[in-house]
């Protein structure tokens, strides 16, 4: 059986998601997959883009569907320095967002200086984790196409060998410290030509190790459009064949 969550959905509004990811279109997909509940989730880079938030909770509100529909909001590292995100509880309160996903989108390098890079992103990572505003780490050891890229600081990123051992279990162990879930993404992730099967096999038995600690695990497909939606059901399929049962995987608090 494939997911019943999709816990990481854009929209046209900020375009970062093309022109089919309107909400009702995504609705209509999701019940069309069997899901039970979604959040949307775009990105705020800045409290000037909270007026776009405000469009897609109109449109949430206008919504007819049997899907559980949760607004919610994905935050990006501004400062590589102290792991601050892009949002303030003031902007919480003014959009209503129920859940905030957040985590790491660049190396912050333009060389491939290998340890420093994977130092950077589990500290950065660790510090998204602790924060009392963030409900779900996303997409961790993705990195943009960009940085992935021929030349680009992260092309040698084809497996997860030059994680230290104990990665895994740190990054768990503080996510159910601090009651935060780690993300498993289909479109970030499995559906990604930039990464190789080595690495996704690796991913899954890494998110496992994550799961292993006793942390929680959201299911999410990072859509951006209408075409990527069903990747949620490729990722729990992979995480059940690593163990990862259905007990193990997230679901916000009010539900």
């Amino acid at each position: 059986m494939g997911s019943l969550y999709d816990f990481h959905i854009h929209t046209h509004y900020l375009r970062c998601a093309n022109e089919t990811m309107t909400v009702p279109a995504i609705a209509r997909r999701c019940e069309a997959l069997g899901l039970q509940t979604i959040a949307i989730t775009d990105h705020l880079n800045g409290p000037e883009y909270l007026d776009h938030h405000l469009l897609i909770k109109d449109d949430l509100a206008a919504l007819d569907t049997s899907l559980e529909v949760v607004f919610g909001v994905e935050v990006n590292v501004t400062d590589p320095a102290t792991g601050a995100v892009s949002i303030s509880p003031a902007d919480i309160e003014r959009a209503g967002f129920e859940i905030v996903i957040g985590g790491v989108h660049s190396c912050y390098y333009d060389r491939p200086d290998r340890r420093a890079i994977i130092e950077l992103q589990q500290r950065l990572m660790l510090q998204v984790i602790a924060n009392p505003l963030v409900d779900v780490l996303v997409h961790p050891w993705w990195f943009p196409g960009r940085e992935m890229a021929p030349g680009g600081p992260m092309e040698w990123f084809q497996d997860l060998s030059e994680l230290p051992d104990d990665y895994p279990r740190e990054l768990g162990e503080a996510a159910v410290a601090h009651n935060t879930a780690i993300e498993a993404n289909g479109s970030a992730i499995w559906t990604n030509a930039h990464y190789s099967q080595a690495f996704k096999d690796e991913y899954a038995d890494y998110l496992a190790a994550i799961a292993d600690t006793g942390a929680r695990i959201s299911i999410a497909s990072d859509a951006h459009d209408i075409g990527h939606l069903p990747s949620v059901h490729l990722v729990e399929e992979v995480l059940a064949q690593r163990g990862v049962s259905g007990d193990r995987l997230w679901r916000p608090r009010a539900m």
